[in-house]
């Protein structure tokens, strides 16, 4: 485990907030930061308040030599990240709390808190504060995170009949980037698949282009598979939907992944995770305007994939064989 001396808690501690402090970055809002023993903020005038929690733990979500501490940070904070973007919000303050072996390094936890720090102030957020522990189990990284979005205008996960099925980034490449870190003893460092999953983009820059658009009736982000999401959006609106597995963008990178490990790439798109691509249901008379804007604005993929359905419960997939055939949630479960 190197030569590094060990800190005591206090220092520990005090090492996180120079790191954070580092940063430079001030939310709006932002009474009292690190150093008391809450956060202070204020509220701010005509917007809702975004709550939201994740966790990476050690053994389920990640393996420490898979990552380095500054992508385990990344990774934290896009998750959490990604679902402001699905609410159409801005982020603003983050709790950060690690709870870690003793025989993991403090420079691996310190570079974590810098991860986090360094991809939050890519959008003007800040942790605010936090707790440190120790344990005999896995390494455990959890964060809180708070964002704002105007009155009432939150996206949530809805969706009208005939509500065209857009989504905007890509699908498939995390899990294949999974796959390969699992199965492979050296992966290239730079590889596409492996950054997929390394550091996963949370798609805010969808969320700021679109927010005031009334064309959007709802979102959800892809964090545990694309027919699971898409499912509960469906639940949630009381609908059914049809998906065009053709249409899904999945990259030349993760076809060949697919060709070269068997298999189907419309298949994979559905049930891989952790993309965090969004998935909008957007008026259909707009659908075809609205991809255009995300390509044209931010050059990233975006496409409509399908359409919401009034035939409750019922979830159908044409493949591009012409095949069609029903689907269930097929996504992450922690529980299963």
């Amino acid at each position: 485990m190197g030569t590094e001396r060990s800190r005591t808690e206090h220092e520990l501690i005090a090492a996180f907030a120079r790191a954070i402090d580092a940063a430079g970055v001030r939310p709006p809002g932002l009474v009292a930061g690190v150093g008391d023993d809450t956060a202070v903020v204020r509220p701010e005038s005509g917007k809702d308040t975004l709550l939201t929690q994740d966790v990476q733990v050690e053994g389920r979500h990640f393996e420490r030599r898979w990552l380095s501490g500054r992508e385990l940070g990344w990774r934290l904070a896009a998750v959490n990240l990604s679902d402001v973007a699905a609410m159409g919000g801005e982020p603003r303050y983050a709790l950060l709390s690690i709870v870690a072996p003793t025989d993991v390094p403090q420079s691996y936890l310190l570079d974590a808190v810098r991860g986090v720090v360094a991809h939050l102030s890519q959008y003007r957020a800040a942790v605010v504060g936090g707790n440190v522990s120790s344990t005999e189990g896995p390494l455990v990284c959890d964060m809180t995170l708070t964002g704002v979005v105007a009155a009432g205008r939150a996206w949530r996960r809805r969706a009208r009949e005939g509500d065209a099925i857009v989504v905007a980034g890509e699908l498939g490449a995390a899990a294949a980037g999974l796959v390969l870190l699992r199965t492979m003893r050296r992966v290239a460092p730079g590889g596409r698949l492996v950054r997929a999953f390394k550091r996963p983009e949370p798609r805010l820059d969808v969320a700021r282009l679109l927010r005031s658009n009334p064309a959007v009736h709802g979102a959800i982000d892809v964090s545990d598979g694309l027919s699971g999401d898409l499912v509960h959006v469906c639940r949630a609106a009381g609908l059914g939907c049809e998906v065009d597995g053709g249409a899904l963008p999945v990259s030349r990178t993760t076809e060949l992944f697919c060709r070269t490990h068997g298999h189907e790439p419309a298949e994979w798109a559905m049930r891989g995770g952790e993309d965090y691509a969004l998935v909008l249901a957007v008026s259909p008379r707009s659908a075809k305007s609205v991809c255009d804007r995300i390509r044209t604005r931010l050059e990233i993929p975006a496409r409509v994939v399908g359409r919401f359905t009034r035939a409750k419960g019922v979830y159908r997939m044409t493949y591009p064989d012409g095949s069609v055939h029903r689907f269930q949630p097929g996504s992450w479960d922690h529980f299963a």
